[in-house]
């Protein structure tokens, strides 16, 4: 009987260390932990915010999202962190994403058909471009192709690899 009672109250406190963790977790998420790099293109300066923020936040096109590159073993000094590129919406796929993410946050269904990554529609809808550039390129073409990829050959000043880095773990 005891090592029931012994095994209930280890099942028990499991349970509750699980609870505490997902609690946490959630609330981490209720409350808009920072999860990505947006940077600001008249302020040239990255800042954090809320994962689920669609770029271009607000209504000019400043604040885009950035793919930021740090390298492995130098931890998170400003001075090694390179935007490798930044990115944003068209304005009729951004409504369409917040119209989502609005009714995902009020846990109502969301009835209109929201395009695969990779389909067309997003492909064309979808823009990148390096930060010291003035055009952007959709990613149904060659430069936003190359543009993706160029951070994967960058390197450390010993040769560290590339690492994606986002705020939490900057």
């Amino acid at each position: 009987m005891k090592t029931v009672v012994a095994k209930a109250g280890i099942v028990a406190a499991l349970l509750l260390a699980l609870g505490g963790v997902f609690f946490k977790a959630w609330r981490l998420s209720r409350d808009g932990e920072p999860k990505v790099w947006f940077y600001d293109q008249r302020k040239q300066r990255l800042y954090a915010s809320p994962g689920d923020t669609i770029s271009p936040e607000g209504e000019f096109d400043n604040r885009v999202r950035a793919l930021v590159i740090g390298f492995r073993g130098m931890g998170n000094d400003p001075a090694n962190l390179r935007i490798a590129y930044l990115e944003k919406y068209s304005p009729d796929f951004k409504a369409l994403l917040e119209r989502a993410n609005a009714a995902h946050r009020a846990r109502r269904p969301f009835t209109e058909g929201i395009p695969l990554a990779g389909s067309p529609y997003a492909k064309g809808n979808t823009y990148v471009k390096r930060p010291d550039e003035a055009s952007w390129h959709s990613l149904d073409t060659a430069e936003a192709r190359q543009i993706l990829g160029q951070w994967r050959q960058w390197h450390g000043p010993a040769g560290q690899p590339p690492v994606i880095l986002t705020p939490a773990s900057h």
